[in-house]
């Protein structure tokens, strides 16, 4: 009946599971007093179109990003594509790369020094590319910029200093970087949720490939206040709420007595009928659609996810759209006055 009437209905599957079908919605900027109390609520703060002026003048970088994410598919060496990025930089040198043997969604790690210019005698900053996913029919990827000796904890103990370094090491590579970085609306909105100065670090780009996605997740970290994610290219589905709306729906299946036991239940990471009920499940995910979770993000979208404590944060999912892989871009959010996040919980 849709498809009669023209309505643009798309299905969403991922790694094989079948989770039904999504329709995108028109959707309106939110009020900043409405970014405001949602974002509070620490469910995610949804702003289409936002980036959308900015991609015209970045169509070539983006190009550039999809052509070398297809190369790294097809065997391409992550080390070649960093040195035809910056070989010849005036300020970044490249001094060594390596693998994770121990990890089978690494490619490979390249590492940088600031020999020169604004972050001179900054070094350990690297650029990783891996897969997303174990699963090898998925053939999604991420390019990940951060600073240390790869330690998973490695980058909470960087400076300021050092943390902007990696983001102006991710500029020089990735010039799409300022869609994001140049968005008045953007920083406008940021601004006004966070009321301290911020900086966008952590920088993760994206290659949604189709079946592929993110299973259900939080990025709540020490001192960071939440992630921007832009879409660049392509289109993304995401299943998206705050933690305590979802135990809310588990308590209501049946699946934990109260909100306290499902928030711990979620914080268990080898709960395998929790994570086949989250990831695989049609039904709840339909259920998910229907109390306000789902939504399209398409070229030039944003969506803010908070993490104010482990326990007050948006958990997401996300599932690849489309015949092609997409591009987008995640940035962590950190205020400048660093405050400890309440409550350490294991990540899943």
């Amino acid at each position: 009946m849709w498809h009669a009437s023209g309505r643009n209905v798309l299905p969403l599957r991922r790694r094989g599971a079948d989770l039904g079908f999504v329709m995108p919605l028109r959707r309106e900027l939110p009020s900043t007093a409405t970014a405001m109390r949602v974002w509070n609520a620490s469910e995610p703060v949804c702003l289409p179109g936002i980036l959308r002026d900015g991609l015209a003048d970045s169509r070539g970088a983006i190009a550039s990003s999809l052509a070398m994410f297809e190369r790294l598919r097809e065997g391409g060496d992550f080390l070649t594509e960093m040195e035809r990025r910056m070989g010849d930089d005036a300020d970044f040198d490249y001094i060594g790369s390596s693998g994770d043997s121990d990890d089978a969604r690494d490619i490979e790690a390249v590492f940088f020094a600031a020999q020169s210019g604004a972050f001179a005698g900054e070094r350990d900053l690297w650029a990783r590319a891996s897969w997303i996913a174990n699963d090898n029919t998925d053939a999604s990827m991420r390019i990940r910029h951060s600073s240390g000796d790869g330690a998973p904890d490695g980058w909470l103990r960087a400076s300021d200093r050092k943390c902007r370094a990696v983001d102006e090491l991710a500029r020089r590579a990735f010039e799409e970087c300022r869609v994001i970085d140049c968005c008045a609306p953007l920083h406008a909105v940021l601004a006004a949720l966070l009321r301290v100065p911020y900086r966008l670090s952590e920088r993760i780009l994206y290659n949604n490939a189709p079946d592929g996605g993110a299973v259900f997740h939080h990025d709540a970290e020490n001192g960071q206040s939440g992630v921007c994610f832009g879409q660049l290219e392509g289109s993304t589905a995401w299943l998206t709420l705050s933690k305590r709306r979802l135990a809310g729906l588990l308590v209501r299946r049946g699946l934990a007595v109260d909100e306290r036991a499902a928030l711990t239940r979620l914080d268990c990471s080898d709960d395998k009928p929790l994570w086949s009920l989250l990831n695989r499940d049609a039904d709840f995910a339909r259920e998910l659609s229907a109390h306000g979770a789902a939504y399209v993000l398409e070229a030039g979208d944003a969506i803010l996810l908070p993490s104010q404590a482990f326990d007050d944060c948006a958990w997401h999912s996300v599932i690849a759209l489309g015949d092609a892989p997409s591009l987008a871009h995640s940035y962590g959010i950190f205020r400048e006055q660093r405050e400890p996040m309440v409550a350490r919980r294991k990540s899943r």
